[in-house]
């Protein structure tokens, strides 16, 4: 990287600013943000073509290039197409720009101290595969990049229907070639493909291990986080052999692994409710509607497929990974004890304590659920042991909302996520786990520590720590759980290692950190609590 020369539209001040990097597709000019404007900014550089027109969704592909610099030096880079977020005011979200499907893009924030080459953070971002994408306040990376001296990438991809409509039409791609000469083959007549975003992701892997030197990052020493839908995505990806090579790293936040993928025959129903909703069918005209019709009244129709009535406590996204038997399979842990051991890999997983306090933790129509309402919910768990599961998750009639919320808490995510932890550490992976505490102070403090409650603590700038959630917290006690999330991030990033007295997981010496909390620093046996460990440990047994 190096100061941009001033073009005759610039100024002097705007050339001081100014930074620019030379890509395979051209240079781009980005600018100087962050602690003492010490970190260089590119939002919205492309790392394949846009998926546009007839390429709606069909598998990613190379873009062309641009022979003038490309201007990534803005306050936003591109934001997917996606319906507003139940949680965007929660989480101080802006009322976002303008929204386009030419968002196949990064954002880029790397330090500009000249002692790289740096090791190089990449984020999946989460939303139920439905809403976000990297512009978020919550994800800016400046304050990490120059506080922990890494790079720090944030990847769109396509959401929704447009990145997960299945049709019975639709076909896996093939995967040809691994590492960074992956490509992918469309292998149906209508080249329309099964998890497009997910694609996106991987083709976004391979452009940073291709790219990332032009800012300064180190291909080698590459850690890819998903959160949430990105997590759940990127478990998916370590299954995959082909994918491997693109990362030394990896970390899952509040991945949803007690979700599985949707079959082919559920997500073509869900296509079908679709191209209903924009009064197509299925045949020729029908696929042809489908790649014409505005993006607006996709999301028109895809706000009706997610207003449909459904079952107390499902939460799970109609538009989702599909278990396409090639690209993901129908049960994410099953893939990987299938795949190739993963010897070399450092591996960091966790979840926060109450998950789905998100969801349920301020419905008050929960307060209302009879005692055999609660129990069905344990009965399709544990099934003839439910009575016994309840008694361990109550003590009491007031309980019950609570022991709801907290069975789909560990049902979701922290069952799954420790039995992850084990199969990734018995397959060759160095693994590390972690249980992130910190709960929310005053008016929203029912949401406890839930679901999203650990990123602003490592990227985001001070707009995201004014969101209303994090209204009532102590800015000091905020500060200090930051830096210390931030510390023990980097150091994973760099060396694999968080810190000394952060011990590897092992399943015969399991050790999980707890993050913030009043319990900061404990080393804990499970994601579990430690009553209902064996419960969950007996019943994957059977």
């Amino acid at each position: 990287m190096h100061p941009a020369d001033p073009g005759p539209a610039t100024t002097a001040i705007e050339a001081i600013e100014s930074v620019e990097a030379e890509v395979s597709g051209g240079p781009v000019i980005g600018r100087r943000e962050g602690p003492e404007r010490s970190v260089a900014a590119f939002r919205g550089v492309p790392y394949v073509a846009p998926p546009v027109g007839p390429y709606r969704f069909a598998a990613p592909r190379p873009h062309a290039g641009w022979s003038s610099p490309l201007r990534t030096d803005g306050p936003v880079g591109t934001v997917p197409p996606q319906l507003p977020s139940p949680f965007a005011a929660l989480m101080g979200d802006p009322v976002g720009p303008d929204q386009t499907e030419a968002c196949l893009t990064v954002n880029v924030w790397a330090p500009l101290t000249g002692r790289g080459p740096y090791p190089v953070l990449v984020w999946l971002p989460g939303g139920s595969f439905l809403t976000g994408g990297a512009d978020l306040p919550r994800y800016d990376g400046a304050e990490l990049a120059a506080q922990e001296e890494i790079v720090v990438v944030l990847v769109n991809y396509r959401l929704g229907a447009l990145g997960f409509l299945s049709p019975s039409w639709a076909e896996p791609a093939a995967i040809e070639g691994a590492g960074t000469s992956l490509t992918f083959r469309a292998t149906g007549e209508s080249g329309h493909v099964t998890n497009a975003g997910l694609l996106d992701q991987i083709m976004a892997l391979r452009w940073v291990r291709r790219e990332i030197h032009a800012f300064g990052g180190d291909p080698h020493r590459i850690t890819v986080i998903g959160q949430s839908a990105g997590g759940q995505a990127l478990a998916a990806l370590l299954a995959l052999p082909q994918v491997r090579p693109l990362f030394r790293r990896a970390a899952l936040h509040s991945a949803p692994l007690g979700m599985p993928p949707l079959s082919r025959a559920e997500a073509a129903r869900t296509a079908d409710a679709l191209l209903a909703a924009l009064s197509a069918d299925g045949n020729a005209d029908g696929i042809q509607a489908l790649r014409t019709v505005p993006s607006e009244r996709i999301l028109l129709a895809q706000r009706q497929i997610l207003a449909r009535p459904r079952a107390r406590g499902d939460v799970r996204p109609p538009f989702q990974l599909v278990a396409d038997g090639t690209v993901v399979g129908p049960d994410l842990l099953g893939a990987l004890r299938s795949s190739p051991p993963l010897h070399g890999l450092d591996v960091l997983a966790g979840t926060t304590r109450h998950e789905c306090a998100l969801w349920y933790g301020m419905d008050a129509s929960l307060a209302a659920m009879t005692r055999e309402e609660v129990a069905e919910e344990f009965a399709g768990q544990f099934g003839d042991r439910a009575e016994e599961a309840l008694r361990l998750y109550t003590s009491g009639p007031a309980d019950r909302p609570a022991a709801f919320e907290e069975l789909k808490t560990d049902a979701f995510f922290a069952a799954p996520t420790q039995e992850f932890g084990d199969l990734v550490q018995e397959r060759g992976a160095a693994v590390r786990l972690f249980r992130f505490d910190w709960e929310v102070p005053g008016r929203y403090s029912a949401l406890r520590a839930c679901h999203c409650l650990e990123i602003p603590f490592l990227l985001g700038r001070p707009e995201a720590r004014r969101a209303p959630l994090f209204a009532d917290a102590e800015p000091a006690d905020l500060s200090g759980l930051r830096a210390e999330v931030r510390r023990l991030w980097g150091s994973f990033v760099r060396t694999g290692s968080a810190s000394d007295a952060w011990p590897q997981h092992r399943r015969e010496r399991p050790a999980v950190r707890v993050i913030g909390g009043e319990r900061n620093g404990v080393l804990l046996r499970s994601l579990l609590e430690p009553v209902r460990e064996a419960l969950w440990t007996d019943r994957g047994a059977n």
